[in-house]
């Protein structure tokens, strides 16, 4: 048994009106595609102005300028003034001996350590037992060998607050803020350190300038 076929060879005139639609629609399609979230972490690769590069001279390069070793504090200001971090990249040119790489990196970790200001001899000390929270020139806070963001910091202090507190006794914060950490930073930690309950506050300050590691604040 065979039945009539319905479909037919098109032979006539294109309608516009459907042929319109369509395009309408993948249009609205593409516009709408654009808007939707694709989900991930944005990362930028290969920033240039991030990279601290060394030379085979063993010169430090950063941005367009060259820095020696005895050049650090310049480099110092580059980087706290630069937009590109933290954090920042070290990378060593092909060329360089190891020997040289290994001392200019030697170098590079000396420019990150805590350098506190000089101050007289006859120190402020205290009875309480202190929390200590260095600021280091890129203007970034560092408590328990960590940097740490201002929620984190808020969280610890109490913590360390309610510590002392168990003890009958007061918490006094030691800022070890670097000579060249912006005022501003440092008034932002005291600030914190009121919210949190905090009542006393000291600046750290050596008098022979010793260069202190983030890792491990003063005592």
């Amino acid at each position: 048994m065979r039945f009539p076929r319905q479909a037919k060879i098109f032979r006539g005139p294109l309608d516009a009106a459907p042929a319109a639609g369509l395009v309408f629609l993948l249009l609205i399609f593409m516009q709408l595609g654009s808007l939707l979230y694709t989900p991930g972490v944005l990362v930028h690769l290969n920033n240039p102005a991030a990279i601290i590069r060394i030379a085979a001279d063993g010169r430090l390069h950063f941005g367009t300028n060259f820095y020696t070793e005895a050049e650090t504090n310049l480099l110092r200001t580059a980087l706290a003034k630069s937009a590109a971090g933290p954090p920042f990249d070290l990378r060593a040119d092909p060329d360089t001996p190891p020997k040289t790489a290994a001392r200019a990196s030697n170098t590079v970790n000396s420019i990150f350590q805590i350098q506190l200001p000089g101050g007289p001899r006859n120190l402020i000390g205290t009875d309480n037992p202190i929390v200590m929270v260095a600021v280091n020139f890129l203007g970034q806070y560092i408590y328990d060998n960590k940097i740490v963001e201002e929620r984190e910091l808020k969280a610890g202090l109490r913590e360390r607050l309610q510590e002392a507190a168990s003890e009958s006794k007061e918490l006094t914060l030691t800022i070890a803020a670097d000579e060249q950490a912006n005022w501003k930073d440092v008034k932002r930690l005291a600030q914190w350190a009121r919210e949190a309950g905090i009542k006393e506050t000291v600046l750290a300050e050596w008098p022979d300038k010793p260069s202190v590691s983030p890792a491990q604040p003063p005592p």
